[in-house]
């Protein structure tokens, strides 16, 4: 064969032996590879801010304000109010406000969950709109309560009136700020406490 044919023989001879070894694809010989480079995680996304809340109580509206639950009995009054005040301190509603002379008292507020009872413990909020703009859930999980209560004489005994003051928070659409209002209570948690009273004295009402 004449040499200058060779040259193209050994060359493609030479190629398929070293493409093996030194091409793109060849195998992982065990060599160390560099890690790859960290991800660094999403930017957390920016929360809008909650209103501040308004730490002011409010006043009492006549809109909001509960109706009295009561109950009459055939005992004394001085003993009824004083099992009364009693009751009120062992069931977590310390007196804040008590008057020997008319037998009334005031509790001061504490925090309760709707957990605790059968049914809801207030009303539907008031509706938005011109004269309202107090945004409120419908349902009440929590909030804070004081109880009133007074004990008077009747013609058929002893009268005993109690009602809640419920407050939730809400939201002030015109201020921009969450503060604590006014519910009117369905009456349930005046009866439970009511019931915890008599199971105490031993007494049931008329």
């Amino acid at each position: 064969m004449h040499p200058a044919a060779r040259r193209p023989i050994r060359t493609a001879l030479l190629g398929a032996v070293l493409i093996p070894v030194w091409g793109l694809a060849a195998p992982d010989r065990g060599f160390p590879q560099e890690p790859p480079a960290e991800t660094a995680p999403p930017a957390a996304e920016a929360q809008p801010d909650s209103p501040p809340v308004d730490p002011t109580e409010p006043q009492p509206s006549p809109d909001v304000q509960s109706e009295f639950v009561i109950r009459t009995y055939k005992m004394r009054p001085a003993k009824l109010w004083k099992g009364l005040l009693e009751a009120l301190a062992a069931e977590g509603f310390p007196p804040e406000e008590s008057s020997q002379d008319t037998r009334t008292v005031k509790t001061s507020f504490v925090d309760f969950t709707q957990d605790k009872y059968p049914t809801q413990v207030a009303e539907p909020p008031m509706r938005l709109g011109k004269g309202y703009h107090i945004l409120q859930m419908i349902k009440v999980k929590g909030g804070k309560v004081s109880l009133e209560g007074v004990v008077a004489s009747s013609k058929n005994g002893t009268e005993l009136r109690m009602r809640a003051r419920i407050l939730v928070m809400g939201l002030d659409r015109v201020r921009r700020v969450r503060i604590l209002v006014d519910r009117r209570s369905t009456g349930v948690i005046e009866s439970d406490f009511i019931h915890r009273l008599e199971e105490r004295l031993g007494i049931e009402h008329l």
